[in-house]
């Protein structure tokens, strides 16, 4: 309430009083910005007003001196002075001066003429003229005389006239901005008193509301803002009033409720506590009060006393929520007690959580069951868990409620994972999709206790593994007969199921490639008959061969040439179609079926493409084993024979096909055959040629193309055919090849060639001879005990003077084999040459781990030395590694004397060809010699004399 004090405390209380002295200084602030521009604007006034006058002045003066008689001093002071008078006050000065001096021969002065006016009594206070920017007013003018003569005027104003005008401008306007000013605080201040009155009347009447007077109300009178004022607190009053009254009433409806829910909480029979969001016990029924024991205040409040630690509050918002929210209880002077917990929140009106309410149940009756239940449950499912069937059971739905741990192994889902699961989901059998849940195990049973049983059923375990399984489901019944579920009982036959597929599948498959064997192979081949038959197709019987698949297991031992074996059938089983078939019928010999084939054209192509499949390098044991295979196709119907007739014929035509060079495919006919029995005719004949000794040796000398020395000769093979005559080794060897008596006929070769050098031994000739060896019978695990015997049958010939043939490219298929026999026949005093050098690898590692004494270039390189640039690069190479790995080097297929002179050019000493003598029986060999050596010294002493001139 404001009361009436002195002037600051007034100004200091109140929303209005407070504004008063702003007020008065926003007044003075606009007054002061005022009265600034009112100077500038007088000041301006005042100059134009002092410009206007000197105009006048000048206006008024000039024509009249321009007029004046004569230019005497007194003409110009009494216009002068007649200008001040009609000018007025404002004048301070009239001064007239001449321009130019007169004429020096007139002897007259012509002196400035100046006349001032008297200063006019000053109107404003002389501090206010500081606050004007006035300058002097001032003005000069030209002019000239009557006589001509010129002169200049300068008209000064006093500045006292003009700051009076302005000061009189001041003054008015401060007299109108006083009253306004008067005006404004005389109305704020009534404005105050009214605003003092209304507040007073208000504070009054609060001040009775305070005290308990709700019936207190303002007059409604005074000024406009006063009485809605009045009428606004009047409203409010009312309102406020009613509003008291309501809370009064609700106070003792809440306090009725209060009362009635006390009664209802103490008659609940489950103890009841409420707790404070704090953990402050508010309340306990007398159910709580009796469990615990908890004693009664004089209020008749009941308050937890002994209370489990479960329920702490710290820790009972999270037991309550647990699955197991059972707390033992041990009541005074009683048996303990299960009892279940259970809470909820509650909140303030506001909804902010206000605390707790909780509650326990007795579940003791409820846990027990439960207990023994769960024991006859763990007995069942130990019984479950120690028999090696799987158990699941499910409900009506068919969801799974249990699984033993022999179902979970075979089904690859955990106890977690299944439980609750469809059956169809973990259960789940290869050939029968359909649902088994336990409805359909009710509805297939037409008797209770019925059992469903199959088997040879196969369950796919979570991994997708599969398992062989018998199987049994039956339902679930009450004892009123309804079925609630079913359990299904199964078991793992899977090592049986395998076991009589193991049989079955050896009776029918090479256990070594996994092919078919010969059994199936039969079967097979009798339904491919019939389809091709009805079809009006053809089908092409294959029999495969690897080729050189022996001198492999001899070179590498058995077990790579198993892996072989299995690397082969692994790519003739990627390579057949649903149409056809392979087999193995043993060894290295196959039997591929291509059924439903257009043409023979298109049997040929389709094992072109298999030959090069098969001719790709197998790697094994960090080994690369090339191969190759020959293949005889018998088509039917073309030969329209028996199963087993068309896989002789195949094999006729797979014989064919080897005796054309190996790598070769040969489809059978009737001609085919006949050659096959001839192919077998001239293996025979020339066995028979062997032990008739139709077979001779021929020699070829080497000699040095320096010295002309014969340094040993080759031994090569020759047939006397009784009626073709004399035959050379390409038609004997390619037909021994890879069989055995490859291997005699070698050795014959060794026997013959030492006989022939002890012959030539007692006639005085220590040559040594050379013969070819094939590699099959090189590679042969008796070789070097058989050479060793074949050396002691002619003591007389020293080792060292029989040197052994091996072709390059059969050095190099196994190279730590081949230096060990090497090295083994070496230590007999043998030595090696590597012939057809150049047309392998000739590299430098093979050169120097390949223990050979001596080298021979291949003759075709030979030949080209004189024309192809590129062969006398490769000669030149090969005798400089010879000379290199200190190897001594011969040069095969020497034609001409040239070809002679360029080997020698290029260091090559040792030579042979039939430039220099073809192969002969042994016979000529010691006449040739004599005179192969009187041509060598006839050419000497020609050689000598020819270079005797030459030398003169």
């Amino acid at each position: 309430m404001m009361r009436t004090g002195n002037l600051s405390t007034w100004l200091l209380q109140g929303t209005y009083p407070r504004l008063y002295v702003p007020i008065v200084l926003i007044i003075l602030l606009v007054s002061g910005v005022r009265y600034h521009y009112l100077l500038q604007a007088e000041t301006e006034e005042v100059h134009r007003h002092a410009a206007a006058e000197l105009r006048r002045a000048s206006d008024y003066l000039l024509p009249r001196l321009a007029a004046a008689p004569a230019a005497d001093a007194a003409t110009i002071t009494s216009i002068l002075h007649d200008g001040i008078t009609q000018m007025g006050p404002g004048v301070q000065a009239l001064t007239w001066e001449p321009s130019e001096p007169p004429q020096p021969h007139q002897g007259v002065q012509w002196p400035v003429t100046e006349v001032q006016a008297s200063a006019p009594a000053p109107l404003a206070p002389a501090w206010f003229i500081p606050w004007l920017d006035i300058p002097q007013p001032l003005m000069q003018s030209a002019q000239r005389l009557a006589d001509g003569s010129p002169g200049r005027l300068t008209i000064t104003l006093h500045v006292q006239p003009l700051v009076d005008r302005v000061w009189s401008t001041v003054i008015v306007q401060a007299r109108i901005s006083a009253l306004n000013i008067f005006t404004i605080l005389f109305l704020l201040t009534l404005l105050l008193r009214a605003n003092t009155r209304m507040l007073r009347r208000l504070a009054q009447a609060t001040d009775g509301f305070r005290q308990g007077y709700l019936g207190t109300r303002m007059e409604v009178a005074g000024t406009l803002e006063s009485r809605a004022m009045a009428e606004a607190f009047n409203d409010m009053a009312g309102k406020v009033q009613s509003l008291v009254l309501s809370l009064h009433e609700t106070q003792r409806q809440q306090s009725e409720q209060l009362h009635f829910t006390r009664q209802l909480i103490d008659a609940l029979p489950l103890p009841v506590f409420v707790r404070r969001a704090d953990g402050t016990y508010l309340d306990t029924n007398r159910a709580w009060q009796r469990l615990f024991q908890a004693p009664v205040d004089p209020t008749g409040a009941h308050h937890a006393s002994t209370v489990p630690e479960a329920l702490a509050p710290e820790h009972s918002t999270q037991f309550a929520s647990a699955q197991d929210n059972v707390v033992p209880i041990q009541p005074t002077n009683q048996p303990p007690l299960y009892m279940a917990y259970y809470e909820a929140p509650f909140t303030s009106t506001n909804g902010a959580l206000a605390g707790t309410i909780g509650t326990l149940v007795d579940v003791t009756e409820r846990k027990r069951a439960q207990e023994a239940l769960q024991a006859e449950k763990e007995r069942a499912e130990i019984t479950l868990a120690s028999i090696g069937d799987g158990v699941i059971t499910t409900d009506l739905a068919g969801r799974i409620d249990t699984i033993n741990e022999a179902a979970q192994l075979m089904t690859g889902f955990t106890a977690q994972q299944a439980v609750g699961r469809q059956l169809d989901d973990v259960f789940r059998l290869y050939e029968e999709p359909s649902s088994r849940n336990a409805s359909t195990a009710a509805e297939r049973d037409s008797q209770p206790g019925a059992l469903q049983q199959a088997t040879h059923e196969v369950l796919i375990h979570r991994s997708g593994e599969r398992y062989a399984i018998e199987y049994t489901a039956s339902p679930i019944r009450q004892h009123n007969g309804q079925a609630v579920g079913s359990v299904l009982v199964f078991r793992d036959v899977t090592e049986a199921r395998n076991l009589r597929h193991q049989i079955s599948w050896h009776a029918r498959h090479d256990p070594l490639t996994g092919l078919y064997n010969r059994a199936a192979l039969a079967e097979r081949l009798t339904h491919a008959l019939f389809v091709a038959h009805n079809k009006g197709l053809l089908l092409a019987v294959c029999m495969l061969d690897l080729d050189h698949f022996q001198a492999v297991n001899d070179a590498f031992g058995n077990r790579v040439g198993d892996r072989l074996l299995k690397e082969t059938a692994r790519r003739l089983g990627a390579y057949i179609t649903p149409s056809d078939a392979v087999a193995r019928m043993g060894g290295d010999e196959f039997v591929l079926l291509l059924g439903e084939q257009p043409d023979i054209p298109a049997i040929e192509a389709r094992l072109v493409v298999l030959m090069q499949q098969l001719a790709a390098p197998y790697a094994i044991d960090n080994r690369e084993v090339n191969t190759t295979v020959s293949i005889g196709v018998a088509v039917f119907p073309h030969d329209n024979a028996s199963p087993d007739t068309l896989l002789r014929h195949a094999d006729q035509a797979m014989c064919q096909a080897k005796s054309f060079g190996r790598n070769q495919l040969h489809v059978f006919d009737v001609q085919q055959d006949h050659a096959v029995q001839t192919q077998h005719t001239r293996q025979t004949r020339v066995a028979q040629a062997l032990h008739a000794g139709e077979l001779v040796l021929h020699y070829q000398p080497k000699v040095n193309l320096r010295t002309g020395e014969i340094i040993g000769l080759e031994a090569l093979l020759r047939w006397q055919h009784p009626e073709e005559g004399l035959l050379g080794p390409q038609h004997v060897l390619p037909l021994v090849e890879d069989t055995e008596l490859q291997v005699e006929l070698g050795e014959w070769v060794l026997r013959q060639a030492l006989a022939q050098m002890r012959q030539w031994t007692d006639a005085g000739m220590l040559w040594e001879v050379s013969v070819n060896i094939a590699a099959p019978h090189f590679h042969r695990p008796n070789f070097v005990p058989r050479l060793k015997d074949i050396l002691h049958t002619c003591p007389e010939v020293s080792p060292t003077r029989l040197e052994l043939e091996i072709l390059e490219t059969a050095a190099l298929e196994d190279m730590q084999y081949m230096r060990s026999m090497m090295q083994s026949c070496q230590a007999l005093g043998v030595r090696f040459a590597l012939d057809d050098f150049g047309t392998g690898y000739s590299s430098l590692s093979y050169l120097k781990r390949l223990p050979a004494e001596t080298i021979k270039i291949d003759q075709s390189f030979v030949r080209g030395i004189l024309e192809d640039g590129d062969d006398l690069t490769l000669v030149q190479a090969i005798v400089a590694l010879a000379a290199a790995f200190h190897r001594h080097v011969v040069a095969e297929g020497v034609e001409t004397a040239e070809h002679a002179a360029r080997l020698l050019e290029l260091g090559c000493e040792r030579a042979q060809g039939y430039g220099i003598a073809r192969p002969m029986p042994a016979h000529d060999v010691l006449g040739w010699a004599r005179e192969h050596a009187a041509r060598h010294a006839a050419r000497a002493v020609q050689d000598a004399a020819t270079r005797r001139p030459a030398a003169a």
